[in-house]
């Protein structure tokens, strides 16, 4: 499917109401907001969009792509979708923050936020068409949820290094068993007060995740969003590099259970040594780790600190996933 190219679905819902728009906003249900920073996003970003515009959701979607810096075409690209989403009824506005921090994106995107339920979106990621209104509504049941995502599927690697490097890190009781946070994370107007602006830190949706405990998080399973691991040795070296910065960055910040910490050590030893499938696999994960943990060291004996992220790849329509019922 083109990212240009909308499903009969919408084609059909588009035209529910005369002038070719679905029913006005008042009179529909809940309200989102969907907060998508980009930095250098063109080619990616198109398929984003397209699958939030298939969402399966009665109420009014506010979608905000805030540009932090891009230097490719992000912005014309974000903009030129504006018309497709006010033709269903939903809102969509972008912004610019002039420099390359997420977390001031981030900032700047709450500014511009609207409703109950916040939705906060990788760019690069693609969203199976039942996920907002599979969240918002585990964020409004009365259950006491306040951090949720869908089930997280990773996109299979082109190179070998990312696909085995895959199998290991999606075992992982912290990431397949939790709201990890990474590339979909989603929070209530209770939740979101539980914190002011985000923080400078690279983690910041290890950030959010922690303002929760684990019995407020929850996976939504019969919702998938997938998202794509760097390609190749370097790229993961670089972003496992980075993650292992952010972390340590915030647990001089915040306790609590977050990450591999709500795991005892014994149960995320049992998950990888019960699965003798991932054994082949560990070496590479476990060196990709200790090479990026080198990096890490090295930089701080420096005293320099790089924001470092594996480039998008254009992606063909090879490349897409079912993410149909």
């Amino acid at each position: 499917m083109s990212a240009t190219h909308l499903p009969k679905a919408f084609s059909e819902a588009a035209c529910a109401e005369s002038g070719g728009r679905r029913n006005a906003p008042e009179d529909r249900g809940e309200r989102v907001s969907i907060i998508i920073p980009a930095l250098d996003e063109g080619p990616t970003l198109p398929r984003c969009l397209q699958s939030v515009i298939r969402q399966e959701f009665d109420g009014v979607m506010r979608l905000i792509v805030v540009d932090n810096g891009s230097t490719d075409d992000t912005v014309a690209i974000a903009r030129s979708w504006i018309p497709r989403f006010e033709a269903l009824g939903h809102k969509m506005v972008v912004l610019q923050t002039g420099r390359p921090n997420k977390c001031a994106a981030l900032n700047m995107g709450d500014g511009a936020a609207a409703g109950d339920c916040r939705i906060y979106l990788d760019a690069d990621t693609e969203l199976s068409p039942n996920c907002v209104a599979s969240v918002v509504a585990a964020l409004c049941d009365g259950s006491g949820i306040g951090f949720c995502s869908p089930k997280m599927e990773v996109a299979r690697g082109r190179s070998w290094v990312t696909r085995r490097y895959a199998r290991v890190w999606t075992a992982l009781p912290w990431v397949c068993g939790d709201v990890i946070g990474g590339g979909f994370y989603a929070v209530g107007a209770a939740g979101r007060r539980r914190w002011g602006e985000f923080p400078d830190l690279l983690s910041e949706d290890s950030f959010a995740q922690a303002q929760f405990r684990r019995d407020e998080r929850r996976v939504i399973p019969g919702a998938r969003f997938i998202v794509r691991l760097p390609e190749g040795f370097s790229d993961l070296v670089k972003v496992r590099a980075r993650w292992i910065t952010g972390n340590r960055q915030l647990s001089r910040m915040v306790n609590g259970e977050w990450g591999r910490a709500a795991f005892p050590l014994r149960n995320r030893l049992i998950s990888i040594l019960a699965r003798p499938g991932l054994w082949f696999d560990l070496p590479l994960y476990l060196f990709v780790n200790a090479c990026a943990l080198s990096r890490v060291r090295k930089r701080q004996k420096l005293g320099t600190s790089v924001w470092e992220r594996a480039r998008p790849d254009p992606l063909d329509d090879s490349d897409q996933l079912a993410l149909h019922h």
